[in-house]
């Protein structure tokens, strides 16, 4: 696994997501632990698999506010939900960014891949930035952000838009004020290493339930490993 304060959680696994265009709420139990939430897409919400097993790592079930079609925008709306009913949010556990390729006007496969595409990667970027200084602002300690793995088969097109996004992506974490003025860090996951085809679902995009054990544990090594609240 490759671990760094500054670069740790990625882009990307988690909003890789979705659903041609669904927003809509699958898997949002409720929960009894508030200072750690999650926010993002289908890689959290299609299956709920990665908050059941947090909950069996950490033994609180945290709160899911993830929501399946989601884009990034709409991600940071649940993150203003999330500080908004609970002031004292410690720990955010995210993803997004995924929805924005795969239900974008931009094409995303072409080689070498369209200005449009590559303005899109940006515009997440851009938005992530502004999500990660949200949470500094607010006094939010830590974000562990999951990145996305790569597709297979009829979705494989997408993934050198996302080996681009993750030239992008770390200097984002590396420069959030979480990271640099803050009593915790931001984290980028990266889970492309760690993520075979045969642990993504038939529709070429989402987790099978071994996919999300080793992206929950991926996430739940970080949360260890630098002390966040959990």
């Amino acid at each position: 696994m490759n671990v760094t304060k500054s670069v740790l959680l990625a882009l990307v696994a988690g909003s890789l997501l979705f659903t041609a265009g669904c927003s809509f709420d699958l898997n949002n139990p409720n929960a009894d632990e508030y200072d750690v939430q999650i926010i993002g897409d289908s890689i959290y919400d299609y299956s709920g698999d990665i908050q059941d097993i947090l909950h069996d790592l950490s033994g609180k079930m945290y709160k899911d506010r993830s929501v399946s079609g989601e884009k990034i925008d709409g991600i940071l709306t649940q993150y203003d939900r999330a500080i908004g009913n609970t002031p004292s949010l410690k720990t955010v556990l995210a993803d997004g960014g995924g929805n924005d390729i795969l239900q974008g006007s931009a094409d995303c496969e072409s080689d070498p891949l369209t200005q449009g595409c590559i303005d899109t990667v940006d515009y997440v970027a851009d938005r992530m930035e502004v999500l990660l200084e949200d949470m500094y602002q607010d006094g939010v300690d830590d974000c562990i952000w999951l990145g996305y793995y790569y597709l297979k088969d009829s979705e494989a097109e997408k993934n050198e838009a996302l080996d681009h996004a993750y030239t992008i992506y770390p200097s984002v974490f590396g420069d959030a004020s979480l990271n640099l003025y803050g009593a915790g860090g931001a984290y980028l996951v990266d889970p492309r290493p760690n993520i075979v085809p045969s642990q993504i679902k038939s529709d070429d995009i989402h987790p099978t339930y071994s996919g999300s054990d080793v992206l929950a544990n991926l996430i739940w090594n970080v949360m260890v490993a630098e002390d966040t609240y959990r």
